[in-house]
């Protein structure tokens, strides 16, 4: 019985960060695009990295400098891209391509790495996920809420194509680490290194005079910060030690849908066919993608 409820706990805990991370979406695209990014990743990283520092700092295991390198460096290119993103496409485009991208990706490395050549249903996955990503690219074109025309959209397609080699370089990096001995609490403690230097850096040389500072925007960083980062993070460590690893993935490729449902109850944004024909596509190959690892 206690397995069962444990297993429940973080299944529940898994879907509750989906939805979270869904919400800071779009709120931070609702209420914080004119923000800059970067001083939103640093007020939000340091809110996080105090809390996990102070509860996860134990369970450190073999010290590998390689993979806690890779760790902070993708860390940084992961957030620092995301955030940039949504400034100027669409949350749900941002997520979808950023999460797509992963298996693209991991089938390019994996070969790189050691030769090891796809199968045909993983060829056919990244085929159809490059094709819902190609809808999504030309959504983003023809622009729907904060989405705008011409070159931006493009940097903020490559933003998430960048945050999405990120995720897959974390992906590597904690396994690394937790192979070594390393606990999933210490991995989340020690990988904000980088990001937290670097967004400091870029986010004082960006304008700072035109942030128009009052209680509501204090309350909406912080807002932000807990429900589309902090707690998100948390309860993803919960669930994650709780629960199947295929939970997790459906659950994830469900993310970029989630996010555009809300995107319609937003004043910014507007529901678009063509978003959400891509969206369709490459969570339906995602999840055909995880069906088959299961399987």
């Amino acid at each position: 019985m206690s397995s069962l409820s444990a297993t429940s706990i973080g299944r529940l805990a898994v879907f509750s960060a989906v939805i979270l991370q869904a919400i800071g979406k779009v709120a931070f695209g609702t209420w914080l695009a004119d923000f800059p990014s970067a001083l939103f990743v640093l007020i939000s990283f340091t809110l996080t990295a105090t809390f996990f520092l102070s509860l996860s700092r134990k369970g450190v295991g073999e010290l590998a400098w390689g993979p806690v390198a890779l760790l902070n460096i993708s860390t940084a290119l992961t957030f620092l891209c995301f955030f940039y993103a949504l400034k100027l496409i669409e949350p749900s485009i941002v997520g979808a391509v950023e999460i797509g991208i992963g298996p693209v990706l991991a089938v390019v490395i994996t070969l790189i790495l050691s030769g090891v050549r796809p199968t045909k249903l993983r060829i056919l996955v990244c085929v159809g996920v490059l094709a819902g990503c190609g809808v999504l690219a030309v959504a983003a074109q023809k622009g729907t809420g904060l989405a705008v025309e011409g070159g931006n959209a493009w940097y903020g397609l490559s933003a998430s194509a960048a945050a999405g080699l990120g995720a897959v370089l974390i992906t590597m990096a904690s396994k690394s680490l937790i192979g070594r001995g390393w606990k999933f609490g210490a991995v989340l403690a020690h990988r904000f290194y980088l990001i937290l230097p670097l967004s400091l850096i870029l986010a004082f040389s960006s304008d700072l005079s035109t942030i128009e500072w009052s209680g509501t925007l204090l309350i909406l960083l912080v807002f932000v910060s807990l429900v589309g980062v902090l707690v998100p993070l948390y309860l993803l460590q919960m669930g994650v030690g709780r629960c199947d690893p295929y939970t997790v993935m459906v659950t994830m490729a469900a993310l970029p849908v989630i996010t555009f449902v809300l995107e319609g109850f937003s004043p910014v944004y507007s529901w678009s066919w063509m978003t959400g024909l891509g969206l369709l596509i490459v969570s339906a190959f995602l999840l055909l993608d995880v069906f088959a690892k299961k399987s």
